[in-house]
């Protein structure tokens, strides 16, 4: 019988093979960990539809901590535990992320009750087009990502007054996240709105984006509010990931696994460490605990 009871997955950079989809092959193992009762669960900055999609795909079905924790569901959708910005700090963050000129290149989403929302396609043209003369590898990844999220899937609601949107029709508002090319940016972008609104908690999935929720939405509170549900020790939970955002299910399960490809400071406070995501990292990692080389 396998020692730990709840095996809880970040999606970016983790359990996706190339950041589209996860790999047959990992699924299999993920079925085969199942039926050792080892639960399985997801904790994503993504937002609950795009990641059942992706889960969809390979035909699991589990758990999701969506919005970095802001929402909370069930393999069937009842929601757990949900944790939403207030209107007035949905309005702030805007504030900042409109100031003229300063943050030019970047642009943001907004995932709400009302779906996955985005203003200012000024913005998103010029950090598209920044993107695209970069250069690099990571950069027309990108470039391509958001090229078929926009002009291909069209994924998102574009709205011409975001703040009337917040106002009267979003709903709960559970996140926003930020992208440039300019780490220089983010970094900036990320202390400024740290400063002036009180009531949020900022983070990363990588040097190119930061992430805003409200304070106590984050992965540790998910992954705990999930182990609660299932009458779960979080001392028999295990968590993977590869960045900062993750730190803080790392700091409450039993056991913390990095990616190879991690931020260097998720490697400090992980148990172990395996292979890259396009390596079958999760995979790997699964069976090593199924088998107990990693108790």
């Amino acid at each position: 019988m396998a020692k730990y009871k709840l095996f809880v997955s970040d999606m970016d950079g983790t359990i996706l093979h190339n950041h589209t989809r996860i790999a047959k092959e990992t699924a299999e193992v993920v079925r085969e960990a199942e039926a050792q009762g080892i639960r399985f669960a997801i904790a994503t900055g993504r937002n609950y539809f795009n990641a059942k999609e992706i889960l969809d795909e390979v035909g699991l079905s589990c758990p999701i901590v969506s919005s970095n924790g802001g929402r909370v569901l069930t393999e069937t959708g009842e929601v757990l535990h949900e944790i939403d910005l207030t209107t007035e700090d949905a309005l702030k963050v805007v504030s900042v992320l409109h100031q003229d000129h300063k943050y030019a290149d970047v642009f943001y989403e907004m995932y709400s009750e009302a779906g996955l929302v985005a203003s200012r396609m000024d913005l998103i043209e010029a950090a598209m087009e920044n993107l695209k003369q970069n250069g690099d590898d990571r950069s027309l990844e990108m470039y391509e990502f958001f090229r078929k999220r926009y002009y291909v899937n069209e994924d998102v609601k574009l709205v011409e007054d975001i703040e009337h949107f917040i106002q009267h029709e979003a709903g709960r508002v559970y996140k926003f996240i930020a992208f440039s090319s300019h780490f220089e940016k983010m970094s900036a972008l990320w202390a400024e709105i740290d400063e002036q609104v009180d009531g949020v908690y900022v983070t990363s999935s990588g040097d190119d984006n930061i992430e805003v929720m409200a304070n106590g939405a984050d992965k540790g509170h998910g992954v705990t509010k999930l182990a609660e549900h299932f009458g779960v020790d979080l001392s028999d939970v295990v968590v993977i990931g590869d960045n900062l955002n993750d730190v803080p299910m790392f700091e409450v399960a039993g056991k913390g696994i990095a990616m190879a490809n991690s931020h260097e400071e998720l490697i400090k406070i992980s148990d172990h460490v395996t292979e890259r995501h396009d390596e079958y990292g999760v995979a790997k990692a699964l069976k090593r605990v199924m088998n107990g080389e990693w108790k």
